[in-house]
């Protein structure tokens, strides 16, 4: 038995009794989706974590560190490539403190 045949059984249950028919299935999936966002979120923040962001910081971590997506072994760059990389044109230039 799939959810719309458990609706029609419900809805004769309701009928037959008075009752107000229940929602259809698929009526409050996207408020459901949402509420576990915000859950999920909300849980980030108590934690000290960043509200947003995190599935790009975990892949970005994975590709820096070498998890391997996808069965490939090392397949990101290392982190002394990328230190080693030209500033782009758009960033402001390092700030640097006067020897001492």
């Amino acid at each position: 038995m799939n959810a719309t045949h458990q609706y029609l059984f419900d809805a004769a249950r309701a009928a037959r009794l008075g009752d107000p028919p229940p929602p259809a299935p698929g009526t409050h999936d996207l408020a459901v989706l949402r509420a576990a966002w915000d859950r999920r979120r909300f849980a980030r923040v108590l934690a000290g974590r960043p509200a947003r962001g995190g599935l790009r910081t975990a892949l970005s971590r994975a590709v820096l560190f070498g998890a391997g997506l996808f069965g490939a072994s090392r397949s990101g760059p290392s982190r002394t490539a990328l230190s080693r990389t030209a500033p782009s044109r758009t960033a402001p230039a390092p700030c640097r403190r006067p020897a001492d």
